[in-house]
């Protein structure tokens, strides 16, 4: 049987102190006193040091071989813990800078670095976890003193961490890096153009190949029958199943793909043509925030203040956004490359939602899916409390309709790639589902290439990750329809749950009071809703 459990895949290890401050397991985190703030400009890059990390933790091994005081022993666990907090930090803040110019050698080498260490450092977090779970010592560990009650449940029994799952888990990361210097190679070239693909879309293709074989090993390595179940378990926390996605996909592809052929014709498409500077796409946000007051104004006031975020468009950055946290200063920060089009000021706003939670939590340990509500509700509640703009509420419906077909089409793609055997797992075969699948959900209405899942960059950095936005989605939808019926209804739900712990996305979604996005019958009442708003 595989090893299904409750895996903390990033610890925040700041939000650990916390909980060791409070001395509980649910963090009252209004206890915790927010540190001064430092600007980003004043944060320094240090480049990490594996053995200096690796030291730590065997002073803590050792402790628990000599049957150390757990004064003592808690002594040396906080500073492993400072030590993995400065690593998660330098390895953010080398992320950042690598992507603000996919040229730069220099912060191609600092990245490729600590992404090289990332695997060996989280096996010795894990591994420490689990020799302390296995001590004499675990029930004054989990006393309100220290973790707090059942903190080490999650620990009991092995490690997946051993050396061989480690070391598959480091070449994942190294062909990872393939993938991000084969993107720096193609910033030169028309992503969509015969060059791209017979140069750095063809070794794009293959290298998803090798990751996808890589992957099903790592699966089988720790007792997984497939990958999908082990990523559902490993990454996703998931209460919900691959089976209740498949009929989940089947529905939208029956109710939702219709429409969304429908509106490939519509002129609501040259909406989004319209122009948005950097300062536009900055005031959209701010004014949004300003006007829901609490803690979003709160997180956008330090945005702001220290310049936590780069929304500046470049050729050499990298061609998407993400919002990351920097543990050692409680600050999260927010990457854009923006097209230069209206629909950025929805993008930053999604990345700014992330940022509330960060802000919030002291950065999140909440399940993905359910972060992901937090960043696609802030999208939704803008539309409230941002510009009225019939425009931009039409566009962010749109927007909405394709994140439902089009992710949903992305993730039967990955469970029918993932379920190939090893002498079908070619690049030509995968092309081959991709067109298919693209077909069938309706790509075929727009100028689309088969080969071009080459550019979701998902695929390669967070395998099955693309549901979380299908069924997030929903749930963030519904806060929208919260506020529209009681203005104010959408945005307390929403600000009440910023410091949610929750890693299953049904239990959130239940203790939200919200729908299940598997409800019989919900994506027949999204159609009605967006066409609505839409058509008219």
């Amino acid at each position: 049987m595989p090893v299904n459990r409750k895996w903390i895949q990033s610890i925040c290890v700041a939000l650990v102190a916390a909980l060791l401050l409070t001395g509980c397991t649910g963090v009252d985190l209004n206890k915790f006193l927010r540190p001064e703030v430092v600007p980003f400009a004043d944060m320094e890059y240090v480049r990490p040091d594996q053995q200096e990390i690796t030291n730590l933790a065997a002073v803590v091994a050792a402790d628990l071989e000599a049957g150390a005081s757990v004064e003592a022993l808690m002594e040396n666990v906080f500073s492993f813990m400072d030590a993995y907090d400065a690593f998660c930090t330098n390895y953010a803040l080398a992320n950042i800078y690598y992507c603000k110019d996919l040229t730069d050698p220099q912060w191609e080498a600092e990245y490729n670095l600590c992404l090289e260490m990332a695997s060996e450092v989280d096996a010795l977090l894990d591994r420490m976890l689990y020799d302390l779970a296995d001590s004499p010592l675990r029930e004054e560990l989990e006393s309100d003193a220290y973790f707090g009650q059942n903190f080490f449940d999650n620990y009991e029994g092995d490690s997946l961490w051993d050396e061989g799952f480690t070391a598959l888990m480091e070449e994942e990361s190294r062909l990872q890096s393939e993938y991000y210097a084969l993107s720096a190679q193609a910033q030169e070239m028309d992503m969509g153009s015969e060059l791209f693909y017979a140069t750095c879309g063809a070794k794009m293709a293959e290298l998803f190949a090798d990751l996808v074989a890589l992957r099903q090993e790592i699966a089988q390595y720790v007792g997984y029958d497939d990958y999908l179940s082990f990523a559902y378990d490993f990454y996703y926390f998931r209460d919900y199943t691959p089976q209740q996605v498949q009929l989940l996909l089947e529905d939208i592809r029956q109710q939702l793909v219709p429409l969304y052929r429908d509106t490939a014709e519509s002129d609501i498409w040259l909406l989004a043509s319209q122009y948005s500077t950097q300062e536009q796409t900055f005031a959209y946000s701010k004014n949004a925030a300003a006007a829901m007051g609490g803690i979003p104004a709160e997180a956008f006031a330090l945005l702001e203040k220290a310049k936590l975020y780069d929304i500046s468009y470049s050729q050499n950055k990298y061609p998407a956004s993400f919002e990351t946290y920097l543990y050692t200063y409680y600050e999260p920060y927010v990457f854009l490359n923006p097209t230069m089009r209206i629909m950025d000021r929805l993008t930053f706003t999604h990345e700014f939602g992330h940022f509330c939670n960060d802000y919030a939590s002291y950065g999140t340990v909440a399940g993905i899916d359910v972060a992901e509500v937090f960043s696609q509700g802030m999208e939704y509640l803008s539309l409230c409390y941002g510009e009225d703009s019939t425009a931009m509420r039409k566009l962010k419906m749109l927007d909405s309709l394709c994140v439902y077909v089009e992710q949903a089409a992305y993730a039967s793609f990955e469970q029918q790639v993932y379920a190939l055997d090893a002498e079908e797992l070619t690049a030509e075969k995968i092309r081959q589902i991709y067109e298919q699948v693209g077909t069938n959900f309706g790509f075929d209405v727009w100028q689309w290439d088969s080969r071009s899942f080459v550019n979701i960059t998902h695929f390669y950095t967070n395998p099955m990750y693309v549901i979380s936005y299908v069924v997030s989605n929903d749930a963030a939808l519904q806060l929208y329809e919260m506020e529209r019926e009681e203005t104010g209804s959408g945005l307390k739900v929403f600000e009440d749950n910023l410091t949610t712990q929750e890693p299953y996305f049904l239990a959130f979604v239940e203790s939200a009071g919200l729908k299940s996005p598997f409800t019989e019958g919900r994506v027949a009442q999204v159609r009605l809703l967006l066409e609505d708003i839409i058509k008219h």
